[in-house]
């Protein structure tokens, strides 16, 4: 294996290797990856929303995939990953589509927050080039691993733009479209029942360009702080700036909800 095959949907083109990358996480996730320097593929099949991959069977009986024909659902791994987009039909010129995305790598995305570190969180950012290169490395005997972004479709009008079976673990409900999710889908050599495959990440702080804490309401301002000076604390050397990677801020807090100081040290009593 060479690369990490893309699904394209028609007439699409891959994206860069530079294309920015977004992982919400929560307080005890964040945690595991910076103690443990894993990433996690999570079993499909273990994932809230039921109606992940429910076509995969569907059309299984009309193609002749010869890869995955005696594969079920139960033994596909993802790992998730948002582009943080936005549609360019939202907005009434270029000027105001740049200004939206660039507030929202500065904020961060509000429903994502919500949903995924509605009790403290960061998000952090790496590239799709970072990415392809580690689960290369880890994967390169892997039955299959690939990756792309989701298309968003109403229900009911769900459809599939290939024969590739894995196809189907590319479209999700309309309903999740503020996701704007790319994933990675893997099937392992090895079947085991196991819900999680750990891929060991070899330089942490290459890996990750930028951590954002997620924004805090004046109840939990003390754990936006704490997990800031956690971020800054596991990165810090002799032989680098302080919180500084390619000339800007490594770690730093939204500030989606309310100002919330980014200097070193205790909050004072309020």
């Amino acid at each position: 294996m060479t690369e990490i095959e893309p699904y394209l949907l028609k007439g699409g083109e891959d994206l860069p290797d530079e294309t920015p990358l977004y992982n919400y996480m929560k307080i005890e996730e964040f945690l595991h990856l910076i103690e443990f320097e894993l990433l996690i593929f999570s079993k499909i099949t273990s994932w809230p929303d039921s109606y992940e991959g429910f076509l995969f069977k569907f059309f299984n009986q009309f193609t002749n995939d010869q890869l995955l024909k005696d594969h079920t659902k139960d033994d596909f791994y993802g790992s998730c990953w948002s582009l943080q987009t936005e549609d360019t039909c939202l907005f009434r010129n270029d000027r105001e589509y740049q200004a939206a995305l660039q507030e929202m790598r500065e904020s961060g995305s509000a429903s994502m927050w919500e949903t995924y570190c509605k009790n403290g969180g960061v998000r952090i950012k790496t590239t799709l080039g970072k990415l392809n290169k580690l689960f290369l490395k880890k994967f390169s005997d892997s039955k299959l691993i690939k990756r792309g972004k989701v298309l968003y479709e109403p229900e009911g009008t769900w459809t599939v733009e290939s024969e590739d079976l894995t196809s189907t673990f590319f479209t999700k409900r309309i309903s999740f479209r503020h996701e704007s999710e790319y994933r990675y889908i893997l099937i392992p050599n090895k079947l085991e029942n196991v819900k999680l495959i750990y891929v060991e990440i070899d330089d942490l702080f290459d890996l990750i360009d930028e951590i954002m804490v997620a924004p805090a309401i004046k109840a939990n301002k003390w754990i936006s702080r704490t997990l800031y000076n956690i971020g800054i604390d596991r990165f810090n050397s002799p032989e680098r700036d302080t919180n500084k990677k390619n000339g800007k801020y490594f770690c730093r807090i939204s500030q989606l909800y309310g100002l919330i100081s980014q200097t070193r040290g205790y909050l004072n009593k309020e």
